[in-house]
């Protein structure tokens, strides 16, 4: 009985020995400081030939925007070491706080190279430190080099409002000057060709006194008579055609013209804000009469409709922004429509009276009739203090037409692209877009949103 256990005590012990031996040659191999690969591919010959290959091409590729980048961060940090910052916020709210706002001045032309000029609007009640007045009243001028410096644009232009602040009805007035010494022409309607390109140069005086009653905040009719005077000569821009030896017959208006007229408008306005909207709306509509004062029988209705709505998406910061305009233009007893008057299309300024088709050129169609739907999804990247930026995905279809029947999908202008929006207290300071069509890529800089 002892024998066997004896010989399975020194088995055991033997085992126990060979297994301490084994761990033990393993332990004395084992580096606890050495490096587990988690990735061992990585350091395969091919693998890192590859990668050493994609690390050059990338650092190839942005060698071009190096000193841009090396531009901007030398700046920012220059303005950061100057408190520029700060310094311009107090000058510009001591310029506000007296009434007066300087402003930026693109020519409609829009071309991304022309240089930007200047402008300002002044209120008058502020400066004069006039308070709970019933009148207000601004005063704005400004000017502006157009592309290829061939002359300037230049506008002025004074504005008053009385109104009680316990009546809901009041009476404005307005007087404006403006003058560019070279706008686009390219002919009447949708097929027109860009070999047709021609130069005209408008001069305009605009006076207009009206009556309104706000049915409550944001519901507003009003009513008006103007007085429009053009002139138009030829166009300074150089190998450019002029458009009185273009079109020398058959373009209503190439001459100018004297108009009076009575426009009626509905605005309601339900935006949160009124220069940077994020959620609500605006709507309007407009039916005018106008009729010659100087026998070159001119005498017309138009019939106007604009939706413009702002959807927030998750959060404030992204918007999806969408409009939609139509405009018809109707010859009566026999009159002409003057071409300046006609519903245009093409640039990226609303403002300038044609409307949005961003990848054409300001102007690029004149025509009775207008239908243009444009759509912008704006994300807000950047907000420093004042200071903000939205990066924005744009689209823009639209047509001109002769009369409604004329109107066909088929004939339906495309722009897409993108842009940026730089804003100081949710004022528009520069708007970048760069947008593709059928003819081609534009790109364009304003001084206030698309819309």
């Amino acid at each position: 009985m002892k024998k066997p256990l004896y010989k399975g005590l020194l088995f055991l012990a033997l085992i126990v020995f060979s297994a301490s031996t084994v761990f033990a040659q393993k332990e004395t191999d084992y580096d606890p400081y050495a490096p587990i690969l988690k990735y061992p591919r990585a350091q395969d010959p091919a693998q890192i030939e590859k990668r050493d290959r994609e690390i050059f091409i990338a650092r190839l590729l942005e060698q071009p925007f190096r000193p841009i980048g090396y531009a901007l961060g030398e700046t920012a940090e220059w303005a950061e070491r100057t408190h520029l910052e700060n310094k311009l916020t107090w000058a510009y709210t001591e310029l506000t706080s007296h009434g007066i706002y300087p402003q930026l001045r693109r020519p409609p032309s829009d071309s991304f190279l022309v240089p930007t000029g200047l402008g300002a609007r002044v209120q008058i009640e502020k400066l004069l430190n006039i308070e709970e007045s019933f009148v207000t009243a601004n005063a704005t001028g400004g000017w502006a080099p157009n592309i290829n410096y061939a002359g300037t644009t230049v506008d002025l232009e004074g504005d008053y409002k009385i109104q009680s602040s316990s009546r809901p009805y009041y009476h404005n007035g307005s007087a404006r000057y403006w003058r560019s010494s070279a706008e686009n022409f390219y002919g009447i309607g949708q097929n027109t060709s860009r070999g047709e390109r021609s130069s005209y140069q408008p001069e305009e005086v605009w006076l207009e006194g009206g009556i309104g009653y706000d049915l409550n905040e944001s519901n507003e009719l009003h009513g008006a008579v103007v007085y429009q005077r053009m002139n138009i000569g030829n166009g300074n821009r150089e190998r450019i055609g002029k458009i009185k030896e273009h079109f020398p017959v058959g373009i209503p208006g190439i001459d100018g013209g004297d108009l009076i007229g009575l426009v009626n408008k509905w605005i309601h306005d339900g935006r949160d804000h009124k220069t940077d909207p994020r959620k609500g709306g605006i709507q309007t509509l407009e039916f005018s009469y106008f009729h010659d004062t100087d026998g070159k029988d001119f005498q017309y209705l138009k019939m106007a409709g604009s939706v413009a709505h702002f959807f927030p998406i998750l959060s404030d910061r992204r918007v999806l922004a969408l409009r939609i305009r139509v405009e018809k233009n109707q010859e009566l007893g026999g009159g002409e429509i003057p071409f300046y008057n006609l519903a245009r299309l093409g640039g990226s300024s609303i403002r300038d009276g044609s409307e949005l088709l961003r990848s054409y050129a300001f102007n690029r169609y004149f025509d009775e009739g207008l239908i243009v739907a444009n759509a912008e999804y704006r994300y807000n990247i950047y907000e420093y203090g004042n200071f903000a930026g939205d990066a924005v995905a744009l689209f823009d279809v639209g047509e001109v037409f002769e009369e409604i029947h004329d109107f066909g999908f088929d004939e339906l202008k495309f722009s897409y692209g993108s842009g940026l929006n730089l804003k100081y207290k949710r004022h528009t300071i520069l708007f970048f877009s760069l947008a593709r069509g059928n003819e081609g890529w534009a790109a364009r800089v304003h001084t206030h949103a698309s819309f």
